[in-house]
């Protein structure tokens, strides 16, 4: 996979992690470490220089469930049958990992609503 292609699915995993951490109205401290964390480790292989500003300015926007299925379908265009099964294995393994956190926070949320 050329540079070009890792930067997209770098900048589509950014943009997939906060439609669903925004999804529920709010973007948590916890959400956010947890994005930039796997973000981090995607830039250990890729181009963080050329991807830096485009995340940066990824944090400011709001983005549709269709924005993300056109990005998708715009990141595996060209690639090879292994290229998009990892492109695609990346992104589900990351919003699974996403949902399970958001299970998590909204479990503590929960229990301190009790407590109090």
């Amino acid at each position: 996979m050329d540079t070009a292609a890792i930067g997209k699915m770098i900048n589509l995993v950014a943009e997939t992690g906060l439609f669903f951490a925004k999804a529920d109205g709010s973007y948590s401290a916890e959400e956010k470490n947890f994005i930039e964390a796997f973000i981090d480790q995607l830039n250990q292989v890729g181009p963080a220089d050329e991807v830096k500003d485009a995340l940066e300015e990824a944090l400011n926007v709001t983005y549709s469930l269709e924005t993300i299925v056109a990005h998708t379908k715009d990141t595996i265009e060209g690639l090879n049958e292994d290229e998009k099964s990892a492109v695609l294995a990346t992104l589900a393994s990351f919003i699974q990992n996403v949902i399970e956190e958001l299970v998590v926070a909204l479990d503590k949320n929960t229990i301190r609503h009790e407590e109090e």
